[in-house]
């Protein structure tokens, strides 16, 4: 991958994951409970984003609003996890995802006139 390439698709990933980054969250704490700093370490190693300290706790304090997430004062750090009703918002939050990536990607082949 040249690399012009490799920064498109960083910066695309970058923003994915910030676009939906409710998504992403819900998923990494239907896995298990994690604290903020945490969320923060497994989104830098899996997509290569640091996000900042600005951009995940107030999503983590609307999901807890919400009631999609609850924490708990462990050890003297907040540990979040996702609830009951988080669970069944993340099913429906990432089909609609699925679906409007599929939908992007038929019409970038439809218009731009290549496929992948």
């Amino acid at each position: 991958m040249s690399r012009l390439a490799s920064s498109h698709w960083n910066r695309s990933i970058e923003k994915q994951v910030k676009a939906f980054l409710d998504v992403v969250v819900l998923a990494m704490l239907n896995g298990e409970p994690m604290y903020g700093y945490k969320i923060v370490a497994n989104i830098h190693k899996e997509f290569g984003i640091l996000l900042s300290p600005g951009s995940l706790y107030p999503l983590l304090h609307y999901l807890e609003d919400k009631r999609l997430i609850e924490s708990d004062f462990r050890k003297g750090k907040i540990v979040y996890q996702v609830t009951s009703k988080g669970k069944e918002k993340f099913k429906s939050a990432f089909a609609a995802y699925r679906a409007a990536i599929q939908k992007m990607s038929r019409f970038v082949e439809v218009h731009g006139g290549f496929s992948p």
